[in-house]
């Protein structure tokens, strides 16, 4: 499939949209670990998501192709730092190798540049092999977590190379 459609992205509602963000949330904390033994629960992630809606309304989007959620990002640039971290990147399973992934990013690195952030950083599940490549192929480095690590830190400067 060649993507030519554009996607347009929409802030998070976490109320209208609590069933869909909170699937994706558990999908992706399953891809990450294997099982969903990490996941928090709906309640405490709507209402964390609901305070990153309120505090960062352009970085918590769904990517949307029409009618159709391609995926959801959740990006933050904390006051007064330059690095931006993205909390969660997650592309629905039947829009995963099609391309639109690197679109979604292109929108994170832009979203990254308004706030005048000029490093992204992000953790991955080193089990999670999909999200590894990915990241790795858009120019991530790893600058953190050790063999064995639940989470391995990777990190990539705005619009530019790897760490």
């Amino acid at each position: 499939m060649i993507v030519t459609a554009s996607l347009t992205y929409r802030t998070i509602d976490p109320i209208a949209d609590a069933a869909l963000v909170v699937a994706n949330h558990h999908d992706a904390c399953v891809a990450s670990f294997g099982s969903d033994c990490s996941y928090e629960g709906a309640g405490r992630y709507l209402t964390w998501l609901g305070g990153k809606v309120e505090e960062f309304p352009e970085g918590c989007v769904l990517a949307m192709l029409g009618d159709a959620c391609v995926g959801q990002m959740e990006l933050e640039v904390p006051w007064g730092l330059n690095t931006g971290y993205v909390n969660l990147y997650y592309v629905m399973p039947r829009f995963r190798r099609l391309g639109f992934g690197r679109r979604m990013h292109r929108y994170a690195e832009q979203y990254f540049r308004n706030w005048e952030a000029d490093r992204i950083e992000l953790h991955v599940s080193p089990t999670n092999g999909p999200a590894m490549d990915f990241y790795l192929s858009l120019g991530y480095r790893r600058v953190g977590g050790d063999r064995g690590a639940r989470l391995i830190k990777l990190a990539k400067t705005v619009g530019g190379n790897a760490e």
